[in-house]
């Protein structure tokens, strides 16, 4: 049989492997099932690289784990790009089958300037992941500011400045976190709709904070509502048209109220700018 038919042959059976194993799969988790996926159809392919004969087995069969995940990093974007979720399951399990031929063709004699173009679009693909991947993440970040119904404010905190936005708004609230200009001290701050109702927030404990274990919550100023712990603060009010709650360590418990006292409009760029992750 002709070099490359018994290529097509290899490259065919590990297609045929990964389909298999995605109906049948030892492994109890996803990541074990994308290991195997993965791993199990190219390892076949490394051996049957042996059996057939062809050139270059050996660095074939262990540059198609490499190729195979650059491969896969360079084609997920595209998924945002065509508006998937994810790769139809022919497609998706072919992806070792492929990365297999490239490699194996790249290895076979001749066709210099056709792997110099296949080599450049992978290089593309792979440099260009990146960027692509910022930019959907940056619009599914836009995309869920915008979602929630709390007006786009933010407090002014003397002696604090804004430097992140949360990269997961839940619940219909935005998280913001402000800082002192030397770093010292830190302010969390969550923007909620203005149906919330900031004294019973108060009486609601605050997970993975201390601050809620004995104390009482008090009206601080009018309409502002504080709860405090050794070293903690607390305060919860309404401004600028959202409810917010502000949590602190080590501040006076006055600079969180005055924070309450004046807001400024942000946009939903803003935030994306200045998302943590």
């Amino acid at each position: 049989m002709p070099l490359w038919g018994r290529r097509l042959l290899v490259v065919l059976a590990i297609w045929v492997a990964a389909l298999a194993f995605a109906h049948w799969s030892p492994m109890e988790d996803d990541f074990g099932d994308f290991v195997l996926l993965f791993t199990a159809p190219l390892t076949l392919g490394l051996i049957l690289g042996l059996l057939a004969g062809l050139p270059w087995w050996l660095p074939v069969g262990l540059l198609a784990f490499p190729g195979t995940f650059l491969l896969v990093y360079a084609a997920s974007p595209w998924l945002d790009v065509l508006e998937v979720e994810t790769w139809p399951k022919p497609v998706g399990l072919a992806f070792p089958a492929v990365g297999y031929l490239i490699v194996s063709w790249l290895f076979s004699p001749g066709f210099r300037w056709p792997k110099i173009g296949v080599g450049v679009l992978l290089a593309a693909g792979v440099v260009g992941a990146s960027p692509l991947e910022d930019l959907r993440s940056d619009t599914e970040f836009e995309d869920m500011i915008t979602s929630t119904s709390v007006p786009l404010v933010v407090p002014v905190i003397p002696g604090h400045t804004l430097v992140s936005s949360s990269s997961l708004p839940l619940n219909g609230e935005i998280e913001l976190r402000y800082a002192s200009p030397d770093g010292e001290t830190e302010i969390e701050v969550y923007l909620h709709p203005e149906t919330r109702d900031p004294q019973e927030m108060c009486l609601d404990p605050a997970p993975r904070y201390p601050i809620d274990e004995r104390s009482e919550c008090r009206e601080a100023a009018p309409g502002v509502w504080v709860r405090t712990a050794p070293g903690w603060v607390r305060a919860l009010g309404r401004a600028g048209g959202a409810t917010m709650q502000m949590i602190a360590h080590d501040l006076p418990e006055d600079v969180l109220v005055r924070g309450f006292a004046q807001t400024r409009p942000v946009t939903p760029e803003e935030l994306v700018e200045l998302r943590d992750v």
